[in-house]
């Protein structure tokens, strides 16, 4: 899948030099497909989730596979106290 523009902007402001290329091709290659969510709505919850560190990229990616709803969580949820709270809408275009 081709990663949309404003994930790539964000990668490229979130990730050190030597982890962007591989940020995108991990990116690129998510399972996203057949799961009834928007593919770059779980895409930027990957992006967000991982806080700029590949191998939290890498965990979410593979999280994905198993599901989904974790990823969207990591990705749109603040804990505040012991509460889930919804923070961020990732149907809309990440902000750098």
């Amino acid at each position: 899948m081709d990663v949309p523009a404003d994930v790539v902007s964000f990668i490229e402001a979130r990730f050190s030099a030597m982890d962007k290329a591989e940020a995108l091709h991990l990116l690129s290659r998510a399972p996203v497909d057949g799961w009834g969510q928007s593919p770059v709505r779980l895409l930027r919850c990957a992006a967000f989730a991982s806080g700029g560190s590949l191998d939290s990229l890498r965990y979410y990616i593979s999280l994905l596979a198993i599901d989904w709803r974790d990823v969207i969580v990591a990705g749109e949820y603040d804990l505040q106290g012991k509460d889930l709270v919804w923070a961020r809408d990732l149907n809309q275009p990440l902000q750098v």
